[in-house]
């Protein structure tokens, strides 16, 4: 099970050389950032031809992290026009809203299957989103991308240093994570585990967003998103019994916390705005979990529900003491 899924954790670090200011949250202003200077520096086409249909969507960059196309013989997600994106971003957690000179702040990336081969335009990417100034728009800075880190799996402290400003060169494409080493690092757990939800989580059940979570509705969103990463950017579909799982997740009781935000962002691409609403906070879970740690584990690094390529959905495992 899930033997060829694999994944890369990144710590992309800067110094802040001109004044600058930033939202709370800043996933917003990294996620924008990301894409309009990758699709800049990747696109060969005009903006208009790209906005229409991009020319060569199994090769462009772009394309690969924000349009990954679904092949017309899928088995799943048939009739959807884009996969699931194959990275996560994690932006800072900390609510400093205005930066001097000399102050630095660290903002992390997680790639998935043949995104990390993509790992030499990621790094340009993010030396470009400082060079060419982050922040609130008209609040802008300058910033110099210091180092890159690659991470090991949690629980471990040991990162890799793959790349310095001093040199601009990237060594490597750093330490690739499987379901083992997830597996290695996780915690024991008998009986019962809290998660804590520590950025926006929107879930959908039944059509409709809810904060009313039972480890039921948890399951089924993360097999979903764990099955489709693994075919569209592992090659590999997810072969387990998900019915059997799905029906003997009804007997793992549920204990939520939640508090649910309302939130908004602009988006300047489709000159709209788009709700970014979720809930935060902790949920115990208590049964017989055995069967669903790995993909629990997992879900540590690859979030769950919508816009996790914002940093939506990530949680933190911890278990109870008695």
């Amino acid at each position: 099970m899930l033997q060829n899924f694999r994944f890369a954790q990144y710590r992309f670090t800067y110094t802040v050389k001109e004044p600058l200011k930033m939202p709370h949250y800043k996933g917003n202003v990294f996620r924008s950032r990301f894409g309009y200077i990758l699709r800049d520096i990747a696109c060969v086409g005009s903006e208009q031809q790209c906005e229409k249909q991009c020319q060569f969507p199994d090769r462009c960059v772009y394309s690969k992290c924000f349009e990954t196309p679904v092949p017309d013989d899928s088995p799943m997600l048939r009739g959807q026009p884009f996969a699931p994106h194959p990275f996560i971003l994690q932006p800072p957690r900390t609510g400093k809203l205005e930066y001097a000179p000399g102050d630095t702040f660290a903002c992390n990336m997680i790639l998935i299957g043949e995104a990390i081969n993509l790992l030499p335009w990621i790094v340009f990417t993010f030396d470009q989103i400082g060079k060419r100034r982050v922040g609130l728009r008209g609040e802008r800075g300058q910033c110099q991308l210091e180092k890159v880190e690659s991470l090991p799996a949690q629980g471990n402290h040991e990162s890799q240093t793959i790349y310095i400003a001093e040199t601009e060169m990237l060594t490597d494409d750093g330490l690739i994570l499987g379901i083992d080493d997830v597996m290695n690092s996780a915690p024991h757990v008998t009986d019962a585990i809290e998660l804590e939800f520590i950025t926006h989580t929107s879930i959908k059940v039944n059509g409709r967003w809810t904060s009313h979570l039972t480890f039921e509705h948890f399951l089924r969103n993360l097999l979903r998103r764990i099955r489709f990463l693994s075919y569209f950017h592992c090659g590999e579909d997810l072969d387990v019994d998900a019915r059997a799982l799905i029906a003997a997740a009804g007997a793992v009781t549920h204990q939520p916390n939640f508090r649910w935000h309302r939130a908004d962002r602009y988006s300047y691409r489709a000159e709209k705005s788009v709700p970014m609403g979720g809930f935060t906070g902790p949920i115990r879970f208590s049964g017989e979990l055995e069967p669903f740690l790995p993909f629990i584990f997992l879900g540590e690094y690859l979030h769950i529900g919508h816009h996790t390529a914002f940093g939506h959905g990530q949680y933190r495992l911890t278990v109870p003491s008695r």
